[in-house]
């Protein structure tokens, strides 16, 4: 690798850092806000993201995009609903099954800086040509290959210690 191509890669490492850092510190502060742990406001964003697509949002489906148990989802989601963040409503068409729906609170206190932060991103990504924006899609691939491939490797190491 020559050194130009090194300090290229230090840039892009540096930049990457920084956007991690900044974006743990917005999630802090939006959590901080609205008095919310982590997964409780991944719930909140997969939920009002699947509100914006029109799409219903079952508990289970919660429970896969978080990667957790049905009881740590029902407790989340109970926590939730005590905080007047979701509601669970019961199905149009299959009275066993519920659904749940955000409430005008989460849509004030956390879609507003959501919002806010990924129209700031859409804003850079209009800016970038589409050979720009076929980099950045093609780095971010790799970037979330090689998380998966480590986590997954130290997954395995883990399981195989036990």
């Amino acid at each position: 690798m020559t050194s130009t191509s090194a300090s290229g890669t230090t840039d892009v490492l540096s930049a990457l850092e920084r956007f991690r850092a900044a974006d743990t510190q917005m999630h802090q502060r939006v959590r901080a806000n609205a008095a919310l742990g982590e997964n409780e406001l991944r719930i909140l964003q997969y939920v009002l993201a699947c509100e914006r697509q029109g799409l219903d949002v079952k508990p289970s489906e919660i429970s896969r995009h978080l990667g957790i148990s049905s009881a740590s989802t029902t407790a989340l989601l109970d926590r939730l609903e005590r905080l007047g963040s979701v509601q669970r409503v019961s199905h149009p068409t299959d009275r066993r099954s519920i659904l749940i729906a955000p409430t005008e609170r989460a849509a004030t206190e956390v879609a507003t800086l959501v919002d806010a932060f990924e129209d700031r991103v859409a804003s850079a990504i209009d800016e970038l040509t589409p050979e720009g924006r076929a980099a950045v899609l093609h780095f971010l691939d790799a970037a979330t290959d090689a998380a998966d491939e480590i986590a997954g490797s130290a997954v395995a190491r883990d399981y195989a210690s036990m």
